[in-house]
């Protein structure tokens, strides 16, 4: 930064700053992240995790992070959202060929390949008692 005319010490000075009024914080980065991600596309609690460490949030500030705003239980209950909707939308196709792209889905989003099988299943099961 120093050909913009901003010399290390000041920028450091900067930082520091903005550290001490809370305007950098990796705590509150971490837990919007999880929750944006939980809002507006869902993943695996696994692969938000690697999203923030591949920001290079500190991995004790991810897992906290993920661990109190992303419970374990409901990682199956997005899983089984995700599902459901994606075999909707793809209605057209026959059952096995729903059921192995939604699982191949879900397994990109992160989801352990039991997750994504379990979600399906019950996703489908679902929507035959419905």
């Amino acid at each position: 930064m120093e050909e913009a005319g901003f010399s290390c010490e000041d920028i450091d000075a900067a930082l520091a700053a903005a550290r001490d009024h809370g305007w950098i914080d990796d705590r509150v980065f971490a837990r919007l992240w999880v929750e944006d991600r939980m809002l507006h596309h869902p993943l695996s609690r696994r692969a938000i995790e690697e999203e923030l460490r591949g920001r290079k949030v500190p991995r004790d500030v991810t897992s906290a992070a993920v661990r109190d705003h992303y419970p374990e239980e409901r990682e199956r209950d997005i899983a089984r959202g995700l599902a459901e909707v994606r075999l909707a939308r793809l209605g057209g196709l026959d059952e096995m060929t729903r059921r192995r792209r939604t699982i191949d889905f879900l397994i990109r989003r992160g989801f352990s390949s039991s997750v994504a099988a379990d979600s399906v299943r019950r996703a489908l099961e679902g929507s035959d008692h419905d």
